[in-house]
């Protein structure tokens, strides 16, 4: 295990560099806008880009743009939501492209469609961009959106002001962020404390099923946003989120694998959660030889390394996306995706939390980090169905088994 930890780390480091080192001499190619110009204003003719600030000017008095030129401060959940817009002489929005972004597939594919992009036309700069009151939330995607309306909104208004010389409506200072957040924090909180409460007493053991079930409603159908490696994949190349609750789920996941190990697995993740329950029903377990299970134990660690160097080589997250929980929290998936979904949760029938074991890139990300505790012994009814001393980094620190 020792040696397929360091195998797994050089080759995530080596394929990091190795991407970053394209990137600086085979660069990516970005999106000609003009091409797209004529798609946000058939018919148009547009003069050569003007600066400060950077837009497109025409002789019918429309103005076009990349909101990411005006405010590329402006972040999704996994970087910057670039578009091309084309505001009438009265500050109305007459064209609208997404030309790139790096949001998961999965929650986004309605916000990229022409029917959603179509809600934009005929929006006033100074109109409040709002989700769910003028602009449409979509389920799901509520921080990408949000993103989405904060950089249409941003940008507009300052090309509006600078180059169309519209005045700008002024308004209170609002909140930057959902209040999402809180809540993931409050049942964070909650979960850390009886965690360590549970280590001291086995009374309070049922608060981690509370915390479970609490998991999937609100983790995973509310806030769907399960801690992913995709967060990971995102940080390393430098695409981090202006999202709070981004912050928040990256930031307390971390803390907690180094003050608990596979804390999260155990006490927070949705899809862990529904894995462990169906594994609780009344049907008899596969006796796997401890030999044949620590093999397959070891397939997680393979298949996070290969995502990794994928990854970071083609600078595509997406291209590493296979984790079962984004298929089923964003209700979208293709037919293999959803397959595999049905597949990992009927397998815990046989053989506990069979996708924490076998597949979870998360599992073993959080195992490789995890410190040694020897107080972990386990027992036979373990959720993890781990032998006697476990390596720590099998174990989700459930607390039934643990000795000072």
């Amino acid at each position: 295990m020792r040696n397929l930890k360091i195998i797994l780390l050089i080759t995530v480091i080596a394929s990091a560099i190795a991407g970053y080192s394209m990137q600086v001499f085979l660069p990516e190619k970005k999106a000609d806008e003009r091409i797209y110009l004529k798609e946000i204003a058939p018919g148009i003719e547009f003069q050569d880009k003007k600066i400060n600030p950077p837009h497109y000017q025409s002789s019918e008095g429309i103005t076009a743009f990349n909101t990411y030129d005006i405010v590329p401060s402006v972040r999704g959940y996994a970087g910057p939501i670039k578009i091309l817009l084309a505001l009438n002489p009265d500050g109305k929005i007459a064209g609208i492209k997404i030309l790139d972004h790096k949001e998961t597939k999965n929650y986004v594919h309605y916000m990229e469609s022409q029917e959603y992009l179509r809600h934009f036309l005929g929006k006033s700069i100074n109109d409040s961009f709002e989700l769910d009151k003028d602009i449409d939330g979509i389920s799901r995607a509520t921080v990408s959106v949000e993103a989405m309306a904060k950089t249409i909104k941003e940008s507009s208004r300052i090309v509006a002001s600078d180059v169309l010389k519209i005045p700008v409506k002024s308004e209170e200072a609002k909140k930057a962020h959902g209040t999402g957040w809180i809540t993931y924090l409050l049942l964070f909180s909650l979960a850390i404390v009886f965690y360590f409460i549970t280590r001291k007493s086995k009374s309070f053991l049922r608060a981690r099923d509370i915390s479970l079930v609490l998991s999937i409603p609100v983790i995973g159908l509310y806030l769907s946003s399960p801690f992913s490696i995709l967060h990971v994949f995102n940080l390393v190349l430098l695409r981090p989120s202006s999202s709070m609750l981004w912050v928040i789920i990256f930031a307390s996941t971390i803390i907690s694998i180094i003050i608990a190990g596979r804390f999260y697995c155990g006490w927070l993740c949705p899809f862990g959660a529904l894995s462990e329950f169906i594994g609780r029903l009344p049907f008899k377990k596969w006796d796997i030889p401890v030999e044949t299970d620590d093999r397959w134990r070891d397939l997680k660690y393979i298949l996070l390394g290969a995502a990794a160097v994928v990854v970071f080589v083609s600078k595509r997250v997406e291209f590493g996306n296979y984790e079962t929980y984004v298929t089923l929290f964003s209700f979208h998936g293709n037919y293999l995706a959803w397959s595999l979904v049905v597949i990992t949760l009927l397998a815990n029938l046989k053989v506990e939390r069979f996708w924490c074991r076998y597949l979870c890139p998360v599992a073993a990300l959080t195992g490789m980090l995890s410190k040694k505790d020897k107080g972990y012994v386990s027992r036979l009814d373990c959720p993890m169905g781990n032998k006697p001393l476990p390596l720590i980094s099998e174990c989700i620190r459930c607390n039934r088994c643990y000795k000072k």
